[in-house]
């Protein structure tokens, strides 16, 4: 019976853990192909069938584990995504934040003024 198991890892360590995944399947598929490959050369098919349901048992494995990787970068593209428009939209905060505004002077009497820090429109350089 398969059963899914589940990890935490740093996000930045995502693609290396698919790409352990990945070569640990690899590496099943590739050394059955040569075995099989050595005993047809050699003229040795005693073993062949069994080697050969081996290797497509390992296939179903690969396919499994093919899957597994596909859901993980499904999921990782998805927070790179989410991220980057995060982070486009604390930059765009930023600018708008950092744009200077605009303060209005109201002339209340001789020498006192009000000075109003809300963004105005309205520009006069002799206040």
């Amino acid at each position: 019976m398969k059963v899914g198991i589940s990890y935490a890892v740093e996000l930045e360590d995502i693609p290396e853990e698919v790409e352990d995944l990945l070569r640990d399947v690899q590496w099943d598929l590739f050394g059955k192909i040569e075995e099989i490959i050595t005993q047809v050369r050699s003229g040795d098919f005693s073993n062949l069938t069994a080697d050969i349901k081996t290797l497509r048992e390992n296939l179903g494995r690969t396919d499994t584990r093919l899957e597994d990787c596909y859901a993980i970068l499904v999921g990782y593209v998805k927070v790179l995504n989410q991220l980057a428009e995060q982070s486009a939209a604390d930059a765009q905060a930023d600018t708008e934040e950092a744009a200077p505004a605009a303060a209005h002077v109201e002339q209340i009497g001789p020498g006192h003024k009000i000075i109003s820090s809300e963004p105005t429109d309205e520009y006069d350089p002799n206040d």
